[in-house]
Formats: C-alpha cells, structure tokens, sequence
C-alpha cells in the first residue's frame, strides 16, 4: 500500500502524533504511522522505503526531540536524514517548550529551516491543523472526500433535526418555566410581606427604645411603655405565624423530565433548592429577632450593646432579603419573558426590595449585587465585634478593680488592721461590685452568642454565594475566569475587614476568614485547569500571588502574563509574570497598563515572576523594544 503522508516521532510525543495522524486520515489523506514498533528496539528499514513512497513527511517535535540525534542509530535522525535525501516535504510540528537546539546535530542543520508549524496548547490545536492541510503536497483521496461529503451531509441533517428538536423541547419547557417563575414570584410575594413586617417592628421597637430611655426616672410610664411594646411584638408575631401557616410553602417537583426541560434555560434544580431552604430560613431568623426582643423586655435591658444587636438583627434581615432577591431575578433572566407574565403583575407592588434592577442583567452583574449585601452583613458583624471587644475589655478592668477592693478588705496585722465598721462597709461594697461583675459577664455571654447566630447568618450567605461562583462545564473561559475574579475580590473584602478590625485591636471570631477563602478560590483555580489544560503554565504564579493578597501581604493589583502569540519567546517576560507597575506607573487592572504603554512602549516594568522555590519575586527591568504580542489578562474584577 502507498501512503501520502509519513510521520515521525519520538514516543514522549506518541499521543500528540497518533492525534495528528487520525485527523489528517479523516481528512482524506493515506497516512503512515508506525505504531506497531513504538519506536523502540532495532530499527526497522522498511520505514526507509514508505518515507521514499511518501510526498510529505511531518515530524512530531516534543521538548528536547532533537537531543539524541547526534548519535547515528537514532530513529528519528535516521528517518530526518532520508527524507532530506530524498528531498521530501519536510513539516516539522513543535508541540510546548521545543526549542531548535544550538548547534543543530550534524547533519541536520537545514531542518529548522523548512516551514514549521506550533502546535504548543489544546487551545490552538485545530487552527495548526488547519494550518498543516495547507502545507502539504499531498491531496485527499476521492473516495474518502465522497464519504467525507457524505458523512458531512449527514451531519448536516442530524444537525437541523438536533436543532429543530431542540427548540421544540424549548417551547415545551414554556409550561414548566411558567410554573417555576410564578412559584418562585408566590414565595417572593410573601418574603417581602416578611420584609413589610421587620420594618414595622423596627420603627415600632425604635419609638419604644426613644421613649423609654426619656422616661428611665419614672417606672409608671416606664412600665406602660413596656406593656405596649410587648403587645405589639406578640401582634408581628401573630402575623408571621399566619404567614407561614396559610401561606404556601414554594416547592418544586424534581422528576427527570421537569430537570431536562428546565435544564434548556440553564436552570438548576440545585438553585431552586436552595431557594426554599433560604426562603424558611427567613422565617427562622425573623422569629429569633421576635424571641430576642422580648428577652430584652423580660430582662429590662436595654444597654447599648442590646439595642445594637437589635439593630443589626433589623438590617441583617434586610440585607439578607435584598441578597435573595437579586439571587430570584438573575433565576427569572434564564427563563422565557412569555413566563414572567406573575412577576410582571406583582412586581410593581413590593415595596420593601431594591428598585430599578428588573431581569435584563447579567449574572455577573446580579452576583456583584448579592455580593454587595455579602459586605454589608459584614460590616454588621465587625461593628459589633468591635463593641463585644470593648465591652469585655471594660470587663476586665472591672475585674482588675475588684481584685484590688478584696486586697483592701483582707485583715492586715499590727496597728494597720482596719477596724470592724470598716471591713464591713467595704465587704458590702465588695458584694455589690461581684454583683455588678456577674452580670455584666452574663450580658457579655449573651451578645457572644447573639454574635455566634450572626455568624451562621453570614456562612450560609457564604455558602450560597461560593455555589454561585462554582465553574460549570457550559461557562465558556471568559466567564470562569471572571467567577475567579469575583471570588478573589471578595476574598480581599474580608481581608481589608480583619485588618481594620485588628487595628482596633479586635480580634475576629467569624469562621469565615481569608485563609478559607483562599482555599475555595484555589479549588476554582484548579478546576479551571481541568478545563483549560495550558494554564498549568500560569496558574501556580496566580495561587502564590492569591495568597499573598489573603495575608495582607500584597494588594489585589496586577496583570497576568499568560501567553505570546504563536507562542514566539518574548526577550523579557515568561508566561506566569504579573506586571505590578510600568514606566513607575502602578497597574491595577489592564486598562492601566494600555495606556502606560501606550505613553511609553519601552519604559521600566516590574513584574512578579515566580521562583524555582515557589515565591514571587520582583524585578524591575527597561522592556525591550519587540513586536512579538503579549496576551494579559486581569486578577481583579
């Protein structure tokens, strides 16, 4: 049998030829590719005869082909050297991290001047194959180019039933998305009658603390005061108990057919889950801000730390609707406008979440909104965090006095004892000042655990938002890597929050905390990887630049460097480098960089680049005049 075309290669690039060689026999063309030897053992001269039969001769350059080829029994100098001789369309192909040794073996110098081809990452791998069917002299077979246009044709029409089919199922899932957006709009109705009940409360609770703290001096009105407030909380929560009771609770059926339709507009049963977990757990926290409140009534205490904690039980709640809600509308974007026919009508009455958002944003955008009330339940926590601290603090130095006044009481010898009438005012003063101590460590106990509940609200809105970040095999590359960034943002938020913190000298409890967000953003990292195989290249610069931000080492500011164009070797930087300023200008983000470069194309650069020991380095170095082009792309959103 002749043959077309005759491949060489080294068995490190086995998969990468035997990959060329199938696309090639698809295309039409009589392919040699010796598979049997694995190149290995004796040399078989019958190659020397196929490589003589054959018009093109392609060899496979994996790193370092070429590093055995000065000795005279090597393969693939024996196979080079004949097609030489014969004169043969010679292709090499250099797959990732070849380079042309120097000196080239002997012999074969004039093989890296016959027209190469990079085939050096997936990403770029059919476009070198298209490149290759150019380069031959070699044409396809008739026959297999009637059963190409066969098969193409065939292809063809099971293409325009696929799509037929699957707009059909599209108009089909109508029904279903109708029944999901109107019950998932149903459960909105009444989280925002929730949200109606918090803000009277709070302007009820509110008046009652104003009014009760200018009557402190007269326990009547005092006492009237509290009879009121605490009819009205038994009224919201009368009205919250009839709410969830007569109410209908969302649910949703999760049958395979119902999955597979939903599933045509990228909704997940997972998200619709999670909503009616979310959507009783407002309940939940209304009913405890129900309890707490009237804790503070059966306990008359009303201190400033009490009313705070009220306060961020009030807009924690809030923000958790707000959050909710944007979560709701960015589920209503995926679905069909002919669905949203209930929202439409509903609406424009809910009074209590944020106006002006509607369902023609993007996801990013919606779970930069979520996000945004992410901060806000925060900053809740870290203010009160603070206060916990400045109360126990104050605790202490209680404490410190009391230990001082027990010194004082303890009977001393000689003519410095005191006398009876004194040691028992002073034990009586001791007494009172246990007293005052205890309870003040008791209020202490209850705002940390005031602050533990706080903390459960915040993880479970961590929760939510790190499976909205998760990537998914239908996210195209740009919107992974914006997930990424989304995440590495809000990984920051919480550094920043527990450096002002410990500038105060607070301390934070919370278990969300920057090491746990570095670890999730590095899990999203890695399974980016499984989707994108060449960012093995950058990636682990990416990991050590990450954590440094998450230690508050270095600020989220930079530029990646993550390829060159035909993969040509730049005369300064290395795919992983991150540029962190450019002619003395800092680079925040990209937009920065272009127009300092575009003020100065050879001026000073600092960049990042990542060391055989696994730190980040910085060098500063003049960039050099060069034409080869630079893909970069942002590590902060």
């Amino acid at each position: 049998m002749k043959y077309d075309i005759f491949i060489s290669y080294r068995r490190t690039s086995f998969e990468s030829a035997n990959l060329i060689a199938e696309k090639l026999r698809r295309a039409g063309y009589s392919v040699f590719f010796d598979v049997e030897t694995l190149r290995s053992g004796k040399f078989n001269e019958q190659l020397l005869t196929v490589i003589e039969q054959c018009k093109d001769f392609i060899i496979v350059l994996p790193e370092n082909a070429l590093d055995r080829c000065n000795a005279p029994e090597d393969w693939v100098r024996r196979e080079v050297c004949h097609a030489m001789l014969h004169q043969k369309n010679i292709i090499p192909i250099m797959l990732a991290n070849f380079e042309w040794p120097n000196p080239m073996p002997q012999g074969m110098e004039e093989l890296r001047n016959y027209q190469a081809i990079s085939a050096s990452s997936y990403e770029y791998f059919d476009l070198s194959m298209q490149r290759l069917t150019g380069y031959l002299i070699g044409k396809p077979h008739k026959k297999h180019q009637k059963l190409l246009l066969r098969a193409t044709l065939i292809v063809a029409i099971l293409a325009v039933c696929a799509v037929i089919g699957y707009y059909s199922f599209r108009l089909m899932a109508i029904p279903v998305c109708t029944d999901t957006a109107n019950t998932v709009t149903q459960g909105m109705g009444v989280i925002n009658l929730l949200g109606e009940t918090n803000q009277n409360l709070q302007k009820e609770w509110d008046k009652f603390c104003q009014k009760q703290h200018s009557a402190t001096n007269n326990p009547e009105k005092t006492d009237a005061l509290k009879s009121d407030m605490i009819k009205a909380i038994n009224h919201y929560q009368e009205e919250i108990n009839k709410l969830q009771t007569q109410q209908p609770s969302p649910e949703f059926v999760t049958d395979n057919y119902r999955t597979f339709l939903l599933g045509l507009y990228d909704v997940n049963m997972t998200e619709l889950t999670a909503f009616v977990q979310t959507y009783h757990s407002m309940f939940d926290d209304l009913n405890h801000q129900i309890e707490f409140l009237k804790g503070r009534m059966d306990d008359n205490d009303f201190s400033s730390l009490n009313l705070n904690m009220a306060k961020v039980n009030f807009e924690g709640f809030q923000y958790s609707m707000n959050s909710l809600y944007y979560g709701y509308l960015e589920l209503l974007s995926l679905l069909p406008e002919e669905s949203l026919n209930l929202y439409k009508q509903l609406s424009p009455h809910w009074g209590h979440f944020p106006n002006g958002i509607g369902t023609t944003l993007s996801k990013e955008e919606y779970q930069r909104f979520q996000e945004n009330e992410m901060n806000k339940f925060e900053a809740l926590i870290k203010d009160t965090e603070i206060k916990v601290a400045k109360t126990e603090g104050d605790l202490d130095k209680l404490g410190q006095r009391l230990e001082n006044l027990e010194n004082t009481v303890k009977p001393q010898s000689g003519n410095e004892q005191k006398t009876t009438s004194e040691n028992t005012h002073a034990e009586s003063q001791l007494e009172k000042r246990k007293e005052a101590l205890k309870a003040k460590q008791q209020y202490v106990e209850s705002q940390k655990k005031q602050l533990e509940e706080l903390d459960k609200k915040y993880v479970e809105s961590y929760q939510r938002m790190k499976e909205k970040c998760q990537l998914d095999e239908k996210d195209d590359q740009s919107y992974m890597w914006g997930k990424m960034l989304h995440w590495a943002n809000f990984m920051t938020t919480i550094v920043d929050s527990r450096k002002q913190m410990e500038e105060k000298g607070v301390y934070s409890t919370s278990s969300i905390t920057p090491e746990l967000a570095l670890a999730d953003l590095n899990s999203l990292l890695s399974c980016y990887q499984t989707y994108h195989p060449e960012a093995k290249i950058y990636l682990p610069a990416m990991k050590a630049f990450y954590k440094e931000v998450a230690q508050g080492k270095r600020p989220l500011a930079g530029v990646l460097v993550f390829g060159f164009k035909d993969d040509a070797v730049h005369p300064l930087l290395k795919a992983g480098d991150i540029i962190i300023t450019r002619n003395e200008t800092p680079i925040i983000k990209y937009e920065d960089l272009q127009k300092a470069i575009k003020a100065n194309k050879t001026g000073p650069v600092t960049f990042l680049r990542l060391s055989s020991d696994g730190v980040l380095k910085e060098h500063t170095e003049n960039m050099p005049d060069t034409k080869i082009l630079v893909g970069y792309m942002d590590l902060k959103e």
